[in-house]
């Protein structure tokens, strides 16, 4: 057996595979594996061993040691003997002996494995035809240590030697090809008079040079296409080419665009340079320590050579110091080695449109962009924007994420970049010139939120004051939020919740309220409740220090009615009064009547029926008045649930339906839905659940097909209900039930999930299951730290069932709390006393 049979069946057995686990592993036959390990000689492909390493997962210097007993078996087996790389069948120099110019490898190369591969495949000898990788990336990614390091690693494949060409690309001195064909001709022996002049005479005896040679050309940090093209060898000579931008127009190549580290294999990297005991003992601070660097090689080779210098130093103390993002640029550099100087030279090499756009653009410091904003920042027309992104993305400034769910291109920063991004901002463009380019984009996102908003079908909450203008320039970014407009705000939701505290922070209150206004329908149609909230209170706080009264009411009615959601019933209820206070006091009369709506429907919820209906008939009529008819038929169906917890199923009935038809008048999908699930839940308790079900099933299609899934969970829940009252239908009420609970748990919806567990507890007492008393107490519990006394009082009831089944004599205790309660509501509960065996009109149950 030879050295390359010996190392597979060695680390084949230590990771315990068989030959056939391996060979499906790797993707070689079984019949192969067996002749490796057996017959001395059997030289697999360059390709073959890149698997197999891949496959018994094999790193650093075992790696290492397995691809180089692969390759040299390789080429002895190519050659006709077993000796070492088979020697080239002419002189390969001017002296006869290989050329090995590489610059010396990295000993702690990490990852890549992915890459490695793929450049493997790209260059190996075996594949014929031209073998060409193209690696691109940003800067510091790691470019030229791939290269240098897949050069070293695949030295076997290129007996003749490797030339090495330094193209300085991304300088401001770029190597002319002329000068580097001469740097390289002189390598191969050709100098004085020999050494042709001219661009083309010299690529000409260059090829010359290089025909029938097993050699690898390494052409770093090239600038561009007329950069390469001149110094591409004949055919047959492998070439790695190293960029910022990625040149997948060369002619048969394979390009690998690099991206940062991984969290672990960044970590990893640090553990070789800075040491593994010491890192892994400080685990949660080595993982902050590289998303701080951004999985940047460089910035983490940086900070481990720190830490490697300064062994007193704690992995924690450097995270500490590079918390700080004005500083984090200065704490990475290490003697020679810095992130700064690399960007900075990129930068100084930008048109002056692009580096201003640069530095706005990473002040702006939102997660991800769209190209119209570059436009708005820079205050030019659309294709000059689309110019100046273009040579950021070219210089590797910016990432391309591809398109977002809008279907709309979007870029980013590196975080490292951005920090640079700022600097130049803050040493270059004026403090009010950037509060006017952040109004420009702000107010570009308004318009597109706008655009977006008034085509969403959701409960209107009109927190945004229409009156303050707002525009943007490029036509496509208005049609895609207008043609796809939950899609816009989805890819929009980081970036709006960004922009409103920014705007906020430079005194732009009128734009700050505009988005959070108008992100606040979104939110609440999506459930993105935390959203919401942290809008609404920044927003909020724009307003009071703006002494925009106005619209401090109106983000004081958003928050309100953020805070029913978040199952906060009793500061929901003193915001909303608050805003409906003031409302009045600045003339705000249709606020001032949702306000009040607001209020009647968290009285509902919590129990206080009286209370709710005073409010919600109030609120109906001045809706009315101020000619607000889709709000009026929220209301008028959160007064006839008021109405059927009352016990007054028939009123009930007839209110909603005059609600069903108001929303049928305007064509408004919302409200239909709306309308439509509360007339169902109301045609439960008149005792109709065949034609409640009809209207549950309408409510939840619509809601469905509007993209609001609280909505849906919220009908299927009354679905699941009116299905339950036929007892050959529970199957399909349990499913209802179990998918709206589903729909709740997965938004985070407490209330919903806790009312769909109550109809699911009760379903399982119609089928006498063991399970129903589990799921009743937990539903309990919830009622009862929410103080909701009418569901408190429902679980008891459906608990009392559970005992009774059981013949437990606790039973009647709970139906006596629960008809305490129920008393206590004003609620009728005439059945209830029918079964305690009391007078219907007893008030105080002994």
């Amino acid at each position: 057996m030879d050295a390359f049979g010996t190392l597979l069946r060695r680390h084949r057995l230590h990771r315990r595979l068989t030959q056939e686990a391996l060979a499906e592993r790797a993707g070689v036959s079984s019949r192969s594996i067996r002749e490796m390990e057996r017959v001395p000689g059997r030289g697999p492909r360059p390709g073959t061993v890149e698997r197999l390493a891949v496959a018994l997962e094999l790193t650093g210097d075992e790696r290492a040691e397995f691809v180089g007993a692969g390759h040299t078996l390789f080429w002895a087996s190519r050659a006709g003997r077993s000796g070492r790389n088979a020697p080239p069948d002419e002189d390969t120099s001017a002296a006869g002996s290989p050329l090995w110019q590489l610059p010396a490898d990295l000993p702690d190369f990490v990852g890549r494995d992915d890459e490695l591969t793929l450049v493997c495949e790209a260059l190996d000898p075996a594949a014929g035809g031209v073998r060409r990788a193209m690696i691109s990336g940003p800067p510091g990614v790691g470019k030229t240590a791939l290269a240098v390091h897949v050069g070293h690693r695949l030295a076997s494949w290129f007996p003749d030697g490797q030339l090495y060409a330094a193209l300085r690309g991304a300088t401001g001195d770029p190597a002319a090809p002329a000068e580097v064909l001469a740097q390289l001709l002189r390598v191969l022996g050709v100098d004085g008079p020999a050494l042709p002049a001219g661009v083309d005479a010299r690529a000409g005896l260059f090829r010359a040079r290089l025909a029938g040679r097993r050699m690898l050309l390494v052409l770093d940090d090239a600038g561009g296409y007329r950069h390469v093209e001149p110094l591409l060898p004949a055919e047959g000579i492998a070439v790695m080419v190293t960029s910022r931008l990625p040149l997948t127009g060369l002619p048969g190549v394979t390009a690998i665009d690099l991206r940062p580290l991984s969290g672990p294999t960044a970590v990893e990297l640090l553990c070789r340079v800075a040491g593994a005991e010491r890192v892994r003992a400080e685990s949660a601070a080595a993982a902050e320590l590289v998303t701080a660097c951004g999985g940047l090689p460089l910035a983490v080779r940086i900070v481990a050579a720190r830490l490697a210098a300064r062994p007193h130093w704690t992995v924690g103390t450097l995270t500490e110091r590079l918390a700080d993002e004005r500083r984090r640029l200065d704490e990475l550099r290490h003697g020679d080695l810095a992130v700064r100087p690399g960007l900075q030279l990129t930068y100084q090499g930008l048109t002056p449109a692009a580096a201003r756009a640069f530095a706005l653009l990473g002040e702006l410091d939102v997660p991800s962009f769209p190209e119209w904003p570059v436009a708005a920042l820079l205050n030019v027309e659309p294709v000059a924007g689309a110019a100046a992104l273009e040579e950021l993305l070219d210089a590797r400034l910016l990432d391309d994420l591809g398109p977002d769910r809008a279907g709309q291109p979007r870029y980013r920063f590196h975080e490292v970049t951005k920090l640079y991004a700022r600097e130049c901002r803050e040493a270059e463009i004026g403090r009010a010139e950037w509060a006017a380019a952040l109004a420009r984009a702000a107010g570009g996102w308004l318009a597109l939120a706008r655009q977006a908003q008034d085509r969403l079908h959701c409960d209107r909450l009109y927190l945004d004051d229409r009156s303050g203008a707002a525009s943007v320039a490029d036509p496509r970014a208005a049609a895609v939020a207008a043609d796809r407009p939950v899609e816009w705000f989805e890819a929009e939701r980081e970036t709006l919740a960004v922009l409103v505290q920014a705007c906020a922070g430079e005194g732009l209150a009128v734009t700050a309220r505009g988005l959070a206004g108008c992100s606040a329908d979104f939110y609440d149609l999506r459930g993105y409740y935390a959203d919401w909230l942290r809008s609404m209170r920044v927003a909020l706080e724009a307003c009071r220090q703006a002494g925009d009264r106005p619209g401090e009411a109106a983000m004081l009615r958003g928050l309100g009615g953020c805070l029913v959601e978040l199952d906060d019933p009793d500061e929901a209820v003193s915001t909303l009064r608050s805003a409906r206070a003031l409302a009045q006091e600045v003339g705000d009369r249709a606020g001032a009547a949702m306000a009040r709506k607001h209020i009647g429907f968290v009285l509902s919820l919590t129990g206080r029926l009286d209370a709710a209906e005073v409010e919600l008939r109030a609120a109906a009529e001045e809706l009315r008045s101020v000619g607000m008819r889709l709000t009026e038929v929220t209301t008028l169906t959160s007064l006839g649930f008021v109405l059927r917890q009352r016990g007054d199923g028939t009123e009930a009935v007839d209110i909603i339906r005059s609600a069903l038809a108001i929303a049928r008048s305007c064509h408004d999908r919302f409200a239909q839905a709306y309308a439509s699930r509360g007339l169902a839940g109301a045609l439960v308790a008149c005792g109709q659940a065949r034609e409640a079900v009809s209207e549950a099933r309408r409510a939840a299609e619509l809601f469905e097909l509007i993209g609001d899934p609280i909505g849906a969970a919220q009908s299927l829940r009354t679905l699941g209900e009116a299905l339950a009252y036929e007892p050959h239908r529970l199957a399909e009420a349990e499913q209802a039930l179990a998918a709206a609970a589903s729909l709740f748990r997965d938004r985070g919806h407490d209330w919903g999930f806790a009312l769909t567990e109550l109809s699911l507890g009760e379903l399982e007492v119609r089928r006498g299951s063991a399970d129903a008393a589990g799921r009743l107490h937990r539903a309990l519990r919830y009622w009862t730290d929410q103080q909701v006394p009418a569901l408190q009082a429902r679980t008891l009831v459906a608990l009392a069932s559970v005992a009774e089944q059981a013949d437990d004599p606790g039973a009647r205790q709970l139906l006596l709390r629960a008809y305490r309660l129920y008393q206590e509501l004003g609620v009728p509960a005439a059945e209830l006393a029918a079964r305690l065996g009391l007078p219907e009109d007893t008030t105080s149950p002994v």
